[in-house]
């Protein structure tokens, strides 16, 4: 077994679960090597490298931002991918199920090695676990990432309402070309972002589908005061929500685009699912 560990991850909370994961295979003899990241991209090289060389059972440990890393070294052909969330969100993992939130637990679903495999999303040569998309999603990760102040996802949304003006986005479905005054698009694999902030939460992550949202700017409210609904998941059915089951989607846009909260500038929103691609692990959760 190699771990990809990304021991600053959740501030810290990675070096936390490494070390409980350690101890939960220490104790019972299991031979792992653990290889930590340094920074932006080494997860993806570290993960490329060790599928090339033959590994069997990968595991990435850290945030979505770690699991976007391994999800695109990964020659999955040649490897399964583990789960251990560490990081600030957890958003795939806790919008999914996909992966035990106590460390131990979730290791312990790895040892037992019940093999499930899950969708993701392809975007020209990348792939995405959970969530792609562009507008303000995107404002807001830069702004989070800009901020001197340490800023929630939530409170940064907020933020950028007040100040958001919609563009114009061409959304082509099944041949069909639908143009939004477009806050923001997601095409979904898993149900939530930012957190928590339940962006699709009818999604399903082995449907072999994609979820498309569309957020419209409110007509008869400022946008600012549907937030509490969009984080609750209440906007669904709403006039300025639409949401769309397909497999593949087209997206002309002028904004960059994130996936798994990793932001691309040259990339064209092209995405369609591949199902059963990830090939993971079955959630059990008892020790």
């Amino acid at each position: 077994m190699d771990i990809i560990a990304n021991k600053s991850s959740g501030k810290g909370n990675g070096a936390k679960c490494l070390e409980a994961i350690e101890s939960y295979l220490n104790e019972r003899e299991i031979q792992y090597t653990v290889h930590e990241t340094n920074c932006t991209g080494h997860g993806k090289t570290l993960t490329k490298e060790l599928s090339a060389n033959g590994a069997q059972t990968i595991v990435a440990l850290g945030g979505d931002g770690t699991f976007h890393e391994a999800l695109n070294g990964i020659d999955f052909d040649k490897s399964r991918l583990g789960f251990i969330p560490a990081g600030r969100g957890n958003d795939f993992a806790s919008g999914t199920g996909s992966a035990c939130l106590d460390p131990v637990k979730a290791i312990a679903d790895i040892v037992r090695g019940e093999h499930k495999d899950l969708d993701y999303i392809q975007i020209g040569d990348k792939r995405c676990l959970n969530v792609a998309g562009t507008g303000l999603d995107v404002e807001v990760l830069l702004k989070t990432a800009k901020s001197k102040n340490i800023l929630t996802y939530a409170a940064s949304l907020f933020r950028c309402l007040l100040h958001y003006k919609p563009y114009r986005v061409e959304v082509e479905i099944d041949g069909q070309t639908t143009e939004y005054d477009c806050i923001m698009v997601g095409v979904c694999n898993g149900t939530q972002i930012g957190g928590g902030m339940k962006l699709c939460p009818v999604s399903i992550a082995d449907d072999g589908k994609l979820d498309v949202m569309i957020i419209e700017k409110p007509k008869r409210v400022p946008t600012v005061f549907v937030m509490p609904k969009f984080i609750k998941g209440k906007h669904m059915g709403k006039d300025y929500a639409h949401h769309v089951i397909c497999e593949s989607v087209k997206i002309k846009t002028p904004a960059p685009l994130q996936l798994d909260g990793e932001i691309y500038y040259d990339l064209d929103f092209d995405a369609h699912v591949v199902k059963g691609g990830v090939k993971t692990f079955k959630v059990n959760s008892e020790l």
